[in-house]
């Protein structure tokens, strides 16, 4: 997916947001599709339930009264004589007469049936075309239901990529402008920036070592009159020498010097390369002013310096 553009003094965020603005709506409504779509199957499909049952009690009624086996050699079909044709039968069984008509009326033909022959007897064209209909909505409307699901899934799946993508790109930029400090796993010497147990102040520590089981540092003071050793969480444990540049004006925490200690500042001139190498940055450190009043920037190391922590 290529990356938004950001035009004017556009950010990420209003980007982003721009780009969703429309989302709650369209879910709304996919949503809503689907609900009446439950509602409008959920009849469908209790009708086809309520006539297949019907039908299939209706060929077990026509079996129970048409049908009958006599002696396991067959099946008969029981005839539906007219009450009048019956009338007549008995006043020719009382004459004694035509016996072989009465026989023909009340003695059933023995046939055993194919299954065709079966099935075309307790069919109903009618009826079997209603539920095939019925059949046939119940799963248009299933289809349709798969159709909109899938579209969701697909506004959400692209929200979640767009936001990946500007995620990264705001990365770099902050990455470039100096705006974003990497976070790595410290390896031993590496210098971190700790709080202090207890206080709210942040100090220069070393690592000593690091357990990727627990992910806890055990790190030292770089205070040279202290021997203290630190067992912390990887969350409370800035490794420093992440921050790739600095402009004129960013607030930073940086070590004040003679101290192990970090103080609030603003740059006040970017940072430049120094003769015993790595770079240096001037810091206006606040409240750090003399009895007349005067703030004297100072030279901090690049590797002492660290955004302000959250």
């Amino acid at each position: 997916m290529a990356p938004a553009n950001h035009s004017g003094d556009e950010t990420y965020l209003e980007a982003f947001m721009d780009h969703i603005s429309t989302v709650p709506a369209e879910l709304r409504r996919n949503l809503d599709l689907m609900k009446d779509l439950d509602q409008t199957s959920s009849t469908l499909l209790q009708e086809m339930t309520q006539r297949q049952k019907a039908y299939v009690a209706q060929v077990e009624e026509k079996i129970v009264s048409n049908l009958e086996v006599i002696d396991g050699k067959g099946v008969v079909i029981v005839p539906k004589v007219d009450p009048t044709d019956r009338e007549k039968d008995e006043g020719k069984k009382k004459k004694g007469k035509s016996k072989e008509a009465s026989k023909t009326l009340t003695e059933p033909v023995v046939v055993i049936p194919t299954t065709e022959e079966f099935l075309r007897f307790v069919h109903d064209a009618e009826a079997m075309a209603k539920i095939r209909a019925l059949q046939t909505d119940c799963l248009q409307q299933a289809e349709e239901k798969v159709a909109i699901s899938q579209q969701t899934y697909a506004i959400v799946d692209n929200i979640c990529r767009r936001l990946d993508s500007d995620l990264r790109e705001m990365e770099k930029l902050l990455l470039t402008s100096g705006e974003f400090q990497t976070m790595s796993t410290g390896k031993p010497n590496d210098l971190a920036a700790i709080q202090a147990p207890g206080t709210a102040d942040w100090i220069l520590a070393k690592v000593i070592s690091f357990d990727p089981a627990t992910r806890m540092y055990n790190l030292s003071d770089e205070d040279v009159e202290s021997s203290k050793v630190f067992n912390l969480p990887e969350s409370e444990v800035i490794i420093l020498g992440g921050l790739r540049s600095l402009r004129t004006g960013d607030v930073v925490y940086a070590v004040y010097p003679d101290t192990t200690s970090f103080y609030k500042g603003t740059v006040s001139q970017a940072p430049r390369k120094s003769a015993g190498g790595g770079s240096v940055v001037m810091i206006s450190f606040m409240d750090d002013h003399d009895e007349n009043g005067i703030t004297y920037d100072k030279a901090v190391q690049m590797k002492h310096i660290m955004l302000p922590p959250s």
